[in-house]
Formats: structure tokens, sequence, C-alpha cells
């Protein structure tokens, strides 16, 4: 490893530690936001949570009902109902939609689970403007907080990807000044597979798999081409100890696309020797 790349991965994982906070720090801020959500489900809806064990989850744009089911030992959710605005881009919500499935079966779960809907809709009907009122009184709250978070966020993970390219721009200059200088080889993949060895579009009509090592010779002028030679794994039998082991055949091409030798090698990275 070079000591640049040194220098950047440790500078990624203080970048990473540092983005892990803030995203952390966003999930408490949302938290707090739906215990708020949640509330104000509540005290509306609360009335129709008339079985021991119901409750209701709350996000900003739906608050979920849930009764435990019996016959299937978990909650299910019984009631979605969805805050919404007049477009997904607005913060304020402006309506309310309820989702529920539809069943034929008339056990007392779901005879039960009728009359909560019906009572949900009647407090839909009477106080749907309140419940707006104040979902969107939570919401503004805590957008300064929210917008705060998610743009530490942003840009941590922007700081991130930025030091991640510099690392990736790096590795791939020193794999191809080895490409042309001394070589590179590849190392079994860790499941002794040969066939899992990197491989190579030579032609459009001849491919090279099994590769265990290549060195460019020659760059076009246009630099879209490669004159390459190598070698690849050849799987043969020892009928003396009954076993297959491999060998190593050369070979050289000339005018190979840069792409394709390029590819073959960003694709496999981990097998690249030090």
């Amino acid at each position: 490893m070079s000591k640049r790349v040194e220098l950047l991965e440790k500078k990624g994982k203080f970048l990473k530690s540092e983005l892990e906070n803030f995203k952390n720090t966003l999930g408490a801020v949302k938290a707090e936001r739906s215990s708020e959500y949640k509330a104000v489900a509540e005290k509306y809806f609360g009335e129709v949570l008339t079985i021991e064990g119901d409750k209701v989850n709350a996000t900003d744009e739906r608050i979920e009902f849930l009764r435990n089911c019996p016959e299937r030992n978990y909650d299910k959710e019984v009631l979605t109902v969805y805050l919404r605005g007049e477009s997904f881009r607005d913060n304020d919500v402006s309506r309310i939609e309820t989702g529920f499935y539809s069943t034929s079966e008339n056990s007392e779960f779901e005879l039960n689970r009728m009359v909560l809907l019906g009572k949900a809709a009647e407090i839909i009907i009477d106080h749907k403007d309140d419940i707006l009122a104040e979902w969107n009184f939570v919401t503004e709250s805590f957008s300064g907080k929210i917008n705060d978070a998610r743009k530490k966020v942003y840009d941590a993970d922007k700081l991130v990807s930025e030091n991640d390219s510099k690392i990736s721009a790096i590795e791939n200059e020193i794999v191809k000044e080895n490409l042309f200088g001394e070589g590179i080889k590849f190392k079994m993949p860790e499941n002794g597979r040969t066939r899992d060895l990197p491989g190579f579009d030579a032609r459009w009509d001849y491919r090279i798999d099994k590769v265990t090592s290549i060195r460019a010779t020659r760059k076009t002028a246009s630099g879209k081409s490669y004159d390459v030679e190598g070698t690849f794994a050849i799987d043969r039998w020892d009928s003396n100890k009954n076993e297959y082991y491999t060998e190593d055949s050369c070979f050289e091409v000339k005018a190979v696309k840069a792409d394709n030798i390029e590819r073959m090698l960003t694709f496999n990275k981990e097998l690249i020797k030090e």
C-alpha cells in the first residue's frame, strides 16, 4: 500500500466515523419528532385503541394502527392513516387518506377491526382540520433541527465519497504503472477455483480466462488499445496422485481494447497481489 493511500484511508476512517455520528444525530432527532407525531395520533385516535395491546406508530407521513392477532401471534397492521401534502415536495400536509385491507372473514378479530375502522373514520370526519394543524405544527417545530442534521449528513457523506474517489484514483494509477512496468499477478480466489480468476475479451471472438498474470508491452497512439502478454491457468489431471493440479500457460495478444483490460483490473482488485 502506498503512503498516500495509507494516509487517505486513515482520513477516511475519521470521516466515516463523523458521518456515522451525524447519521445517529439525525436518527435521534427523527425519533424525537416521531414521538411528537405519536402523541398527536394518540390524542385524537386513542379512543379507538380499545383492546389491550393496541398501539399506534407514527412518522411524518403516516399513522399505523397495530393490534395483536392471536391466530398469528404478532401485531397486525389493521389501519394506516396517510397525511399528505398537495405534492410529494410539500412539507405541510393538507389531506388525510386511509388504507386498510378487505376480507370476507367474520372472526371476532375482524369484526373488532371493523369497529376500529368506523370509529377512526368518525374521528377523521370530525377533527380532520385540527389533526392536520397539529401535525404541521410538529413538522414546523422540528424543521430547523431536521434540515441542519440532514445537511451535516449530506456534507459528511460528500467528503467520504470524495476521499474514496481519491483513493480509487491513486490505486488505479498504481495499477496502471505496474501494468506497464513489471506486470500484475493475480492470486488464487479463496474458493480455490481457477474458473473464478480474471478474464478479458482479447477479440470479439476470442476471450482469455483464468488469467494469473498480465503485462502491457505497448500502448497504441490513441491510447485505446494495449499489446499484452501474460499467463493463464490450465487445470490438469495427475493420474499418479489422482488429483488435479494447475500450471500456467503463456499468451500474447496485440491491440486489445484498453477498456477490456482496465475493466478486468477494476473488477478484480481484491485478487491483485501486492
